[in-house]
């Protein structure tokens, strides 16, 4: 089975310093658009439901998928808010430490394993997949294909627009990882 794992674009609150406010999706790059319109995707394209804006979908001419469970991290009631007014201590723990959740929202460590039994759940059947997904989604698909733990989160960056591939064979490989499109 080989995953083409596609980081989508970031919303615009993101390069303001603000968490976005939940449900937003995903900045419709020019690139993956081109990238998603004359790629060979398999036999499916997966879209989390924050990758791409609501009501539209490439026009790959492919089945599409939209699975809630390639979703962004929940960050509770920090959807909205800017960085900076923040508890200092909190953002430390929200980056140090995976079993930090915000309040009302979810920790890394859980978004971690809903990630992991998704890819879990795959089918073995050698076909190939596209999935479109925010970065930290794609970053937590690589480091499960890397059989590593959440505590890798601060380690690994995937860039927006941006491709990796994982292959599974008898275990999950990594085969490249934040491939700018072009």
């Amino acid at each position: 089975m080989k995953l083409l794992c596609i980081a989508s674009g970031l919303p615009d609150d993101i390069r303001r310093g603000v968490i976005p406010p939940k449900g937003s999706s995903g900045n419709t790059e020019t690139g993956i658009a081109t990238w998603l319109d004359t790629a060979d995707h398999g036999r499916a394209l997966i879209i989390a439901p924050d990758a791409w804006p609501a009501g539209t979908r490439p026009r790959s001419g492919l089945p599409v998928v939209t699975e809630p469970d390639l979703r962004e991290r929940d960050y509770g009631s920090w959807h909205g808010r800017h960085l900076r007014d923040l508890p200092p201590d909190a953002l430390r723990r929200w980056i140090d430490d995976p079993q930090f959740a915000p309040p009302g929202g979810e920790s890394g460590l859980a978004a971690f394993e809903r990630i992991g039994h998704w890819l879990a759940r795959l089918p073995c059947d050698g076909g190939h997949c596209t999935v479109l997904a925010r970065p930290t989604v794609i970053k937590l698909l690589l480091i499960h294909a890397l059989g590593c733990g959440a505590d890798m989160v601060a380690r690994i960056d995937v860039p927006p627009a941006s491709r990796s591939e994982i292959t599974r064979h008898t275990g999950w490989r990594v085969c490249a990882m934040g491939v700018p499109l072009g």
